[in-house]
């Protein structure tokens, strides 16, 4: 496996009020079109993976889940942050004999970003280095990291990316895009309903709590 393609789903979506995964986007669950993204970018290459993580319990959705070409995985129960999902996706993939060139770490919620942009973030990877997609000055999702720093993050269960990116900060690479949605998670109905909005050029506006100076998002709601 020269890369993965990691989408992390096990939230509890408590400031959304309901499961956002299922939220639809068009006519369909945000989760689902995570995940078509996360497969099309994949597809650009000749060995990559998708994986998503979901929760530990997570019944109805894994089997949603069953006909897609995917990894499903569950987190631990306890805790369910992004540095638990992150170690548990590199021990499988360690389990299974992979080593991928560089893991791409994808948020559920979101939806909006371009596969382009995933598959540029792949292109610009390496083994050593963090790869992070900055858009109008503001770092974002997803970010693909080298095989340098999985071994790491197999041991920092309770570490969000926003440390992770200090601890690592020499290895990390800003890369410019065009595409606003790597700031544009959700979080709340008002996340959502702004999201959905579109502006004279087409582009999605970003969540109404997304500043220029605000931290990476955690997957921890």
């Amino acid at each position: 496996m020269e890369y993965s393609v990691a989408v992390l789903a096990a939230g509890y979506s408590h400031r959304f009020g309901s499961d956002k995964r299922l939220a639809s986007i068009h006519g369909e669950p945000m989760l689902l079109r995570t995940l078509q993204t996360a497969m099309d970018a994949a597809s650009a290459f000749e060995d990559a993976s998708v994986q998503v993580v979901l929760r530990a319990r997570d019944p109805v959705i894994a089997n949603g889940l069953k006909k897609l070409p995917i990894q499903v995985l569950h987190a631990p129960v306890w805790p369910v942050g992004i540095g638990a999902s992150l170690a548990h996706i590199v021990e499988q993939l360690q389990r299974s004999g992979a080593n991928p060139r560089a893991v791409l770490v994808c948020l559920g919620d979101m939806p909006f970003v371009e596969s382009e942009t995933l598959v540029r973030l792949l292109q610009s990877s390496s083994e050593d280095t963090i790869c992070v997609p900055v858009c109008a000055g503001t770092r974002g999702y997803p970010i693909a990291i080298g095989r340098k720093y999985l071994s790491a993050l197999a041991r920092m269960r309770n570490t969000g990316m926003e440390k992770l990116l200090r601890i690592f900060a020499d290895g990390v690479v800003d890369m410019d895009v065009s595409d606003p949605a790597i700031n544009c998670d959700i979080n709340r109905p008002d996340d959502f309903h702004a999201a959905m909005r579109p502006d004279l050029f087409g582009k999605i506006f970003a969540s109404r709590d997304t500043a220029t100076d605000a931290p990476l998002p955690l997957l921890s709601e």
